[in-house]
């Protein structure tokens, strides 16, 4: 049964609608918690299949129209569907990395030491974990990851299993076949790999200057945001690789939001053209605002735009999910949610909120990519010119009807900030920045041992990085970097 969807959609929605297993698919707009007006949309699927009991299917979409909205919240349904229904029912390869290369060889196993371990972490290469397949971008050849880096939800792994690192979604992607999908999830391992170092608790203020004639297009974006007196704060990250790398933030300047949490809101993008790259950041803020507040908000503001009972259901559905396994996301989430917008503004005035250099919009890279096919070309061909290896778990349904994949790109780096991931890479940038997150000498309860390749780990005097230190920083920021399930602070406070 579908409910709430907009009549007329194309068909690529009716792809993502056709494929998905047996069950209720309910939609509904939730733009209107926010004066914006932008289209942001909660698309749910509760599904009838016993394998995905504690998954809670569904998706936050946004764009120029209803129907965008809904396209994507659908494909983030597809990231959540998929994995659980392909790769838990998977058979898992169970050695170490020294012995699977001495029976496949170097080039069909991934190097643990080049896939972000977390600082301190006893993974070497002898320890004993489980992998899957994965397929090599280029040409097609197979390659075993571990199903640490390849899983959505603790769903897809074996019982008994404990992960290295905790689960995350970084570098899902959907699509109608796997160029797009693939295109999609490397773009998102991209947007946090440049950008994780350089904004929430380590902004460095670089604002966008957005000079020059801007598209029709983008200023209807902007004079939406004039509209509702609301300040929008385009930044610049990076433009490694030749792809703009930008974020937004902003401020009410008449008036509060609906909640608190909605000063809060960030927008991030990647992409090879420029004006596509600003117009996503600008709109995924549109979309934080909305979604911070249906997500993390009282329940009387989400019933003005849920319908009833939805919450009871979800929660009803809801347990195994990637972002529910994060106990100090939910601890400061809930923290957070009895803080003040004015409060939360302060803890932002010197980071996300800060202004301290701007950077001409003019000034960046652009390519043409009018569609996910020329956006995967575009970012594929910029990684794998600078030596990357692009890597995809397949978990596509059997008919191919639509096509998911997880992303895994060893030597790009998430999470250093949150879960203390860190390798070579994120290493030497914070060398370059002559940051205190970097000691030398013994470990300690603190001082957490960086586990890099033996080369680097040699070159660079075998790094530790200070966990205190990274607390410290990100001090009450933590929700920027995870957040908890959505609904799951707000009805543990109704219990």
């Amino acid at each position: 049964m579908n409910s709430g969807l907009p009549t007329g959609l194309g068909d690529a929605a009716r792809r993502y609608l056709d494929a998905f297993p047996k069950g209720d698919v309910v939609a509904f707009p939730i733009h209107p918690l926010d004066r914006l007006g932008l289209p942001v949309w909660v698309v749910a699927l509760f599904p009838e299949d016993a394998a995905l009991s504690g998954i809670m299917p569904y998706g936050v979409g946004y764009g120029a129209t209803d129907e965008a909205a809904v396209l994507g919240g659908l494909g983030e349904i597809a990231e959540m569907v998929w994995p659980t229904l392909t790769l838990g029912q998977r058979a898992k390869t169970r050695g170490s990395y020294a012995d699977l290369v001495r029976s496949l060889g170097g080039r069909a196993v991934a190097d643990p030491f080049t896939l972000c371990l977390p600082a301190g972490s006893p993974v070497d290469h002898d320890t004993v974990l489980e992998w899957v397949e994965a397929k090599r971008w280029r040409d097609g050849s197979s390659v075993l990851v571990p199903i640490d880096l390849a899983a959505y939800s603790s769903k897809e792994l074996t019982p008994g299993y404990k992960p290295f690192t905790t689960i995350i979604s970084n570098g899902m992607g959907a699509g109608p076949d796997l160029d797009w999908a693939i295109g999609h999830g490397l773009c998102e391992i991209l947007q946090r790999d440049g950008n994780g170092l350089l904004f929430r608790a380590l902004d460095r203020g670089v604002m966008l200057e957005l000079d020059g004639d801007l598209p029709a297009s983008t200023r209807a974006i902007l004079d939406r945001f004039d509209a509702a007196g609301i300040r929008a704060i385009p930044k610049f990250a990076t433009d490694q690789y030749g792809l703009p790398n930008l974020y937004c933030a902003g401020v009410d300047e008449r008036g509060e939001p609906a909640a608190p949490i909605m000063v809060t809101a960030c927008g991030e993008a990647c992409h090879a053209d420029r004006t596509a790259a600003l117009e996503k950041c600008l709109t995924e803020f549109a979309a934080s605002r909305a979604r911070k507040a249906f997500a993390h908000g009282p329940a009387d503001l989400v019933a003005q735009v849920a319908p009833e009972g939805y919450v009871a259901r979800f929660m009803a559905q809801a347990g195994g999910a990637a972002k529910s396994s994060d106990r100090r996301a939910f601890d400061a989430m809930r923290d957070w949610t009895g803080r003040g917008a004015g409060e939360l503004r302060g803890w932002l005035a010197d980071n996300v909120l800060a202004e301290r250099s701007s950077h001409r919009f003019s000034d960046l890279p652009t390519q043409p990519a009018p569609d996910g096919h020329a956006r995967a070309a575009t970012a594929r061909a910029a990684v794998e010119a600078a030596g990357f290896d692009v890597l995809y778990v397949d978990m596509s349904p059997a008919d191919r009807s639509v096509t998911v994949v997880k992303v895994i790109v060893p030597g790009m780096e998430v999470e250093t900030m949150s879960y203390y991931r860190i390798g070579t890479r994120n290493t030497e940038k914070l060398l370059a920045m002559g940051s205190p997150l970097i000691q030398f000498g013994e470990e300690g309860a603190a001082l957490q041992r960086i586990r890099l390749p033996e080369a680097d780990a040699e070159r660079l005097g075998h790094p530790l990085f200070d966990t205190e230190a990274a607390d410290r920083l990100v001090g009450p920021l933590y929700p920027l970097y995870r957040e908890p399930e959505a609904h799951h602070v707000a009805w543990t406070g109704q219990a």
